[in-house]
Order: C-alpha cells, then sequence, then structure tokens
C-alpha cells in the first residue's frame, strides 16, 4: 500500500471512526452501529498470503457481522475479482473452523465413552469459532448423514456475513469495473450465458460523493479536505466556515489531513498549532500556508517582471547597435548581476548575435 492508504487504513482502526466511518457512508449518518459492538477481525489469509486492509467484528445479540474496508488512491481494475477472493477466503475459514469443531466433539466423546458430547461441551470447543454456533445447537453426533459428512456442516449451521467496502479516496475519477460482469469478455455470442453465470457487485464508496454531514468524528472534516483538495482557496473556504471545529481538531484527524493534502509539513510544524487538550488549529496551519503562497508568488512576480525588463534592456540597445560586451557590462550595473548571470540572459534574449562594437 501507498503512504496515503497507510494513513487511512490507521485512521479507520479506532472503533468510533470505523462505527462512523460505516454510518456515514452507507446510512447516511444513521446511527446503525455503535463503537462498543465492534471487535477485531483476522485481516491475514496466511496460506493464500493475502491479506485485507482492515476487517471488524460487528457483534449484535447473539451474532456477528464481518465488515471489511479495502482503502484506494488509485483505481484498481480488477477490484470485482479482489474483493470476490477476500470474502470467499473467510468464508472458507469458518468453513473449516466449523469442521474442525465438530472433529473436536467426535474426539471429546470417543475420550468420553458413553455416548454424545453434551451441548455444554460441544459450546465450550465451538465457541471459540468463527461461527460459533457449529455444534452449539444440536449435540455431535459420531453418525451424521451422509449430506452432513459430505458437507462438513449441519443443514442448521450457518455463516457470519462478510461485507468488503472499497473507499476510494484518489483525486481521479472511479472508471474501474464495479462487478464482475465488467470484468467479463462474454463476445456477441456468449450473452445468452450471462443470467447463467453469478455476479458479484463491489460496495463503492468515493471520497468526493460523501456528504461530510453525516459523520460526527474527525472524519468529517478529512472528508471535507478531500472533496476540496485541488483548490487552496477552496480549502481556506471551507476553514473560515467551519471554524470551531477546525481550531480544535483532534491530532490524528490533523495528521491525517496533512498527508492526503501533500502537506506532511504541517506534522512537522504541529508544535505551533498545538491547544488546549491535544487538539490543534488547522485554521491556523492554513493562515500561514496561504501566507507562504503570497509570499512564493510575490517573489515570483517580481522575478518575472525583473526578467522581463532584462529582456527589454537587452533588445532596446541591440536596436541601438551595442554589441554584447557592452550589454553584458550594462547588465551588470544596472541588475547587480555578475558577469556569468548577465552573459545567460544576453545568450538568452540575444542568441546568435555577434559581439558588435
Amino acid at each position: 500500500m501507498g503512504k496515503k492508504n497507510n494513513v487511512i487504513c490507521d485512521y479507520l482502526e479506532k472503533p468510533e471512526r470505523f462505527a462512523d466511518f460505516i454510518n456515514g457512508s452507507l446510512y447516511g449518518g444513521g446511527q446503525v452501529i455503535s463503537a462498543k459492538e465492534i471487535e477485531e477481525g483476522q485481516t491475514v489469509y496466511s496460506k493464500a498470503a493475502r491479506s485485507r486492509d482492515i476487517l471488524k467484528k460487528v457483534c449484535r445479540e447473539g451474532s456477528y457481522i464481518l465488515i471489511g474496508v479495502e482503502n484506494q488512491d488509485m483505481v484498481h481494475y480488477a477490484m470485482p475479482f479482489r474483493c470476490m477472493e477476500y470474502d470467499v477466503l473467510e468464508y472458507k475459514k469458518q468453513l473449516k473452523r466449523i469442521k474442525e469443531d465438530y472433529r473436536k466433539a467426535r474426539e471429546r466423546k470417543n475420550e468420553m465413552g458413553n455416548g454424545a458430547a453434551s451441548i455444554g461441551e460441544s459450546k465450550e470447543i465451538s465457541g471459540k469459532g468463527i461461527a460459533g454456533n457449529a455444534a452449539v445447537n444440536t449435540a455431535v453426533s459420531t453418525t451424521a448423514g451422509g449430506a452432513e459428512f459430505l458437507s462438513g456442516m449441519r443443514k442448521e449451521d450457518r455463516l457470519s456475513p462478510v461485507i468488503t467496502i472499497v473507499f476510494y479516496h484518489g483525486e481521479d475519477e472511479y472508471d474501474g469495473c464495479r462487478n464482475l460482469h465488467d470484468m467479463l469478455d462474454f463476445g456477441e455470442k456468449n450473452e445468452i450465458f450471462k443470467q447463467y453465470i453469478s455476479n458479484y457487485h463491489i460496495n463503492l464508496v468515493t471520497a468526493k460523493d460523501l456528504e461530510e454531514q453525516n459523520f460526527q468524528t474527525g472524519i468529517r472534516e478529512l472528508i471535507g479536505f478531500l472533496k476540496r483538495r485541488e483548490s487552496k482557496e477552496e480549502l481556506r473556504k471551507y476553514c473560515g466556515e467551519n471554524e470551531r471545529r477546525m481550531r480544535e481538531m483532534d491530532e490524528d484527524t490533523f495528521d491525517v489531513i496533512s498527508v492526503m493534502i501533500n502537506k506532511s509539513d504541517f506534522i512537522e510544524q504541529k508544535r505551533n498549532y498545538r491547544q488546549e487538550g491535544d487538539r490543534v488549529d488547522m485554521c491556523r496551519a492554513m493562515e500561514e500556508w496561504g501566507e507562504d503562497l503570497r509570499k512564493e508568488g510575490l517573489e515570483r512576480g517580481i522575478a518575472q517582471g525583473m526578467e522581463c525588463g532584462i529582456e527589454a534592456f537587452v533588445l532596446d540597445y541591440l536596436e541601438e547597435g551595442f554589441g554584447k560586451e557592452r550589454i553584458v557590462a550594462k547588465l551588470q550595473k544596472r541588475f547587480a548581476l555578475n558577469e556569468k548571470k548577465a552573459e545567460d540572459f544576453f545568450i538568452k534574449y540575444a542568441p546568435g548575435l555577434p559581439d558588435g562594437k
């Protein structure tokens, strides 16, 4: 992952922010999940050498759903396959855990030697699993039916649902495929089979399409900056319109915004913007940035004006019949240039001319 993806991953790891991101991006700000319902998920699938950016378990009323977020600062043209692969690996892991729970329960039964393992013992074994219901609701039997033996699970067993969200925060328009069918070449004659080929849609969230008011944490300001990062004037205007929140920004949000707008030097100068309670004044940082830009613009203007004057000076003296040696000498005197710099300007504005007088 690139630096910007990394900082977004770290930023969304905090349960309060993760819950806010899901509520704001999927449910228009509705408080569907809370931070207290969130637990860590396992992001690495070691045997497949695959690793998600973020994976959280949202535990509710005795069951849970897994929500993954893939952060992208560049368009990924194979994203439907990538997300589908992650989800399949997660379901495969859950199925494997169910099979392992049943195997352990059967081994326990054989050790007991007096009938099926009790529900309580099955729960002790399988309660640590991904699905958590593999051997909980029914006592484990060594004489499972052929279909159950073949499947490695009972008819009533269920997997925990998985959602993968793609958060695209790049500056270009997202023009990649949004479902598996878009990646497939059916050709004209094979289109007839399309209805029988399972499709897979990605849950794409783009920063530019989000409404910042739907978020309650610092994600609100992060989205606001991402949507306006192409215009420094729009950024300054946005800070002015939200001055209270900008002057009391939490440090993590200040850091991630600084990276995302390519102003990492804000972080280096952060001590100049600190407020009480580990808060940082983003307005002041933006004001100083604006002042630096104005100074740079003024210096460029002066330099450009000076160069225009030198060009006119050289051309005027050429019209008067002066040669290189005398013009270079006058440039040194009039514009306080050293000999080499004066010669460079002469060559630039009067190339190929003879020295003359």
